[in-house]
């Protein structure tokens, strides 16, 4: 039972796979895939992020998938039990935990090599990188071997299972937290997903094809190390733990009641409306910009493309420090993006899981 932040090695399993896997044969030599990203536009209680229960969290989460694709290749080997990484593939931890989690779900003993194109990645910025990662080379890695993990069962294992690669350290990984957004971005359809409990998706909604996504990140944002990073976050706790207490109830009925009719009905508004309260009304953007400490202001001054009527959704991405605006008007949103010194980049919803690009 880990209740700590301290890193673990890399494969380590604190949660098993929720289902019970037979022996599993290939479908296939190769396979490649290209996996979307996903933006986490709130949570719906922070506080369930502030204490570590052997790597499972429990917030929930509201998240949107964009057409910001990793691929990942993934090919047979003749010699058992190897594992080879092709060299151009950045993060390679991540990618040997990938495999050995998935190694450890379906007690195979191929040999595999594994190439990744993530070349394009901003590491720890809000896009869930790490996650994405993961959930690619594991989904192809399932894919192999004829998908005998659920979507929602592999959502799970790799939430509660999670770690994020430490620089210079090539062996372990740090247990930052993780709701499973990342993976279903590419495991459910649906522009927009909710996730509720431990790592669930209870609610989808495609999106129409009239909105794009504007995502900035600020040109001056010095990337840290993940280990860095969850050090800043847990000397701010207490910011999240108040927030979810004092807010956590009002998000959850204004889910239930406004969020979740209104995507029955395919209208976005509502939720993008709860979207911003948290992050702009509740302190969200406050409690995290520990990454990013100008977040407040810039927030303030980006806040009118919501308020004007002229985005949807208007939210930061996680902790930041990269802000989106889901719009109809992306070259308003983008122009004032681009006066507030955000490297700035238009893209669309995707409304579809991963794709398969080549299968031998």
């Amino acid at each position: 039972m880990k209740t700590d932040f301290t890193p673990f090695k890399i494969g380590t399993v604190f949660n098993p796979l929720r289902q019970v896997i037979g022996p599993v044969t290939t479908s296939c030599k190769t396979i490649e895939i290209k996996y979307p990203s996903r933006l986490n536009a709130m949570a719906i209680d922070p506080s369930k992020i502030t204490s570590n229960k052997n790597l499972v969290y429990t917030p929930g989460e509201v998240v949107f998938a964009v057409k910001i694709y990793k691929t990942i290749k993934v090919e047979l080997l003749s010699t058992k039990n190897s594992l080879e990484i092709d060299p151009n593939s950045k993060r390679a931890p991540l990618i040997e935990h990938a495999y050995l989690l998935m190694k450890n779900a379906l007690k195979f003993d191929n040999g595999i090599k594994i190439t990744v194109d993530n070349s394009q990645e901003i590491r720890h910025a809000g896009l869930g990188s790490s996650g994405g990662l993961i959930a690619g080379v594991a989904s192809a890695i399932n894919e192999l071997f004829g998908n005998p993990i659920s979507p929602s069962n592999l959502i799970q294992y790799l939430a509660q299972n999670h770690g994020e690669e430490i620089d210079g350290d090539s062996k372990n990984l740090n247990p930052v937290q993780c709701i499973g957004g990342s993976a279903a971005a590419g495991l459910f359809k649906g522009g927009l997903l909710i996730l509720a409990g431990e790592s669930r998706v209870i609610a989808t909604m495609n999106i129409s094809n009239t909105y794009k996504v504007v995502i900035g990140i600020p040109k001056d944002y010095i990337e840290f190390d993940s280990k860095i990073l969850l050090e800043k976050e847990m000397t701010n706790f207490d910011k999240f733990m108040e927030t979810g207490k004092t807010f956590g109830p009002t998000l959850a009925y204004n889910l239930l009641h406004y969020g979740l009719p209104s995507m029955v009905g395919g209208d976005l508004k509502p939720i993008g409306k709860i979207i911003f309260d948290y992050r702009f009304n509740m302190g969200s953007i406050k409690n995290c910009s520990y990454c990013y400490p100008q977040m407040v202001d810039l927030a303030s001054k980006l806040a009118p493309l919501f308020l004007n009527g002229n985005a949807d959704v208007l939210a930061l991405s996680s902790v930041g420090p990269a802000f989106f605006a889901i719009t109809k008007k992306q070259d308003m949103c983008a122009s004032l993006f681009e006066k507030n010194n955000l490297n700035t980049i238009i893209t669309d919803l995707e409304n579809g899981t991963y794709t398969i690009i080549n299968k031998q």
